[in-house]
């Protein structure tokens, strides 16, 4: 991937995205995320506390304010568009697409957004998550993370709640998209139903939210 300039949008999709996945973010987990040094991570984050769009929980821990979710939410409603555009419109790889999708977000204006929209549908991204409205509201799924399946059960993948390059790769080369159908054995380890590998590890499972599948 080329190198990009990192926005202040970008922290904040970041924060969002970690505060889904393990409820906070951290310097490193964001700098490591966006291929920046710790040093930068802290002073935008510094920013950002000044502006009021993140709140510092304990010490190295931080989420977004609801002004800062309200913002992410603007910024994730072009990056979502912009990866229907990519996957729908010029049929590039899932598992490329967030990638991708971060070269031409900023360049998505309105009148691109509703074009999209209009022919492609925009309820939700192609990793499931919803498309966030004009104004930054979204849709919340009312769906299940992890630790929330129940042993010898089968489930059905909603989203993908935290992307990155391994992840992503992992799960396109295992058809394991959502809507995709996964099964918890009796030690509650997931396992895709048409996956060639023989379980999914834990850190993958974390980064997906699933629906109760009933055949």
């Amino acid at each position: 991937m080329e190198a990009r300039t990192v926005t202040a949008e970008d922290y904040l999709k970041s924060l969002d995205e970690f505060t889904l996945y393990k409820g906070f973010a951290s310097l490193s987990d964001i700098a490591h995320l966006l291929n920046t040094t710790r040093q930068s991570a802290y002073d935008e984050i510094k920013i950002l506390l000044q502006k009021g769009f993140v709140n510092k929980q304990d010490r190295g821990k931080y989420v977004l304010s609801s002004a800062g979710q309200q913002a992410a939410n603007l910024f994730l409603r072009k990056h979502r568009i912009a990866e229907i555009l990519l996957w729908k419109g010029l049929s590039m790889k899932w598992e490329q697409i967030d990638d991708q999708a971060m070269g031409i977000e900023h360049g998505i204006t309105e009148d691109i957004a509703r074009a999209v929209c209009q022919k492609f549908g925009c309820e939700t991204c192609p990793h499931g998550n919803p498309v966030p409205d004009i104004m930054g509201n979204v849709s919340e799924i009312n769906d299940l993370t992890m630790d929330e399946l129940s042993p010898g059960k089968s489930y059905k993948i909603s989203r993908v709640i935290f992307e990155n390059r391994e992840i992503l790769e992992f799960l396109g080369q295992n058809s394991l998209l959502p809507g995709a159908i996964v099964d918890t054995d009796e030690q509650n380890a997931l396992h895709g139903r048409n996956c060639r590998d023989a379980g999914i590890p834990k850190h993958i499972g974390r980064a997906l939210r699933y629906l109760i599948y009933e055949a």
